[in-house]
């Protein structure tokens, strides 16, 4: 694959830039779309995948995938932030967005799209793993994709999915959503499919081609997902994930 197209070429040096939250709304039970907005001028230019990291009190930075596709003179981008009332950590974190100044570093990360490569693409994202797929999503979509977009959002349950009208919304735009729910309990009504996330994928390999293909979720979800596809005979150079920097094995 071109370098050039997934962005790994990337030579944008990160720069530190003051913002101010502008929105916090709280999409299902425990996740928020929080809208920040740069202070000065134009946020930085990035490409459609990358990631920010908020400071936090201690100075230490917190990753967030950016939500919003790229677009010229940008002034707002979205975050998707789960709150996990059981962690101080994530405390501390809403505390910080509702302190509504925040510092952010950005950009960051090398699984991203800058051009659109002329092949399907296969988009897997496990919980807000979906806020990097969606800034990529968003922005193959403006260029008018002429091959196919499959993105598959796996949730543990039916209620994760914190904003389920979107990618339907996508599939109005010629993409295949495949909505997958890991634990379904017997009061719950769910007629989709169920089960881990790769074997949905792997279930349907034959209609993917030569996809690249984009992974977001947890270290163990990503290797997980990869070592299926691999195993499956899917290559292994096509596939994608910030994990495979912040996280080797």
């Amino acid at each position: 694959m071109d370098n050039a197209v997934n962005g790994r070429n990337d030579n944008r040096k990160p720069v530190t830039i003051a913002c101010t939250v502008d929105d916090m709304q709280l999409l299902g039970s425990s996740v928020y779309r929080i809208q920040i907005c740069c202070n000065e001028g134009s946020v930085p230019a990035y490409k459609a995948g990358q990631y920010l990291e908020v400071m936090l009190p201690d100075g230490s930075g917190c990753a967030f995938s950016i939500a919003s596709a790229p677009e010229t003179g940008q002034k707002m981008l979205e975050l998707h932030v789960q709150y996990l009332p059981d962690r101080p950590s994530s405390q501390t974190l809403l505390d910080v967005f509702r302190h509504k100044n925040i510092t952010v570093t950005m950009p960051k990360g090398r699984c991203c799209l800058d051009k659109v490569p002329h092949k399907p693409l296969l988009f897997i994202a496990a919980g807000t793993g979906f806020a990097q797929i969606k800034s990529m999503v968003e922005f193959r979509l403006r260029q008018e994709p002429v091959h196919p977009v499959h993105v598959y959002w796996g949730t543990r349950s039916p209620a994760d999915f914190y904003c389920p009208n979107l990618p339907v919304q996508w599939v109005n735009q010629g993409v295949y959503y495949h909505p997958v729910v890991s634990h379904v309990e017997d009061d719950v009504q769910w007629s989709g499919r169920h089960g881990f996330l790769y074997e949905a994928v792997l279930s349907d390999r034959d209609r993917f081609g030569d996809a690249d293909i984009y992974i977001s979720g947890s270290p163990a979800m990503v290797y997980k997902t990869t070592d299926a596809l691999v195993n499956a005979g899917f290559s292994e150079s096509a596939i994608y994930s910030d994990v495979f920097d912040y996280a080797p094995r």
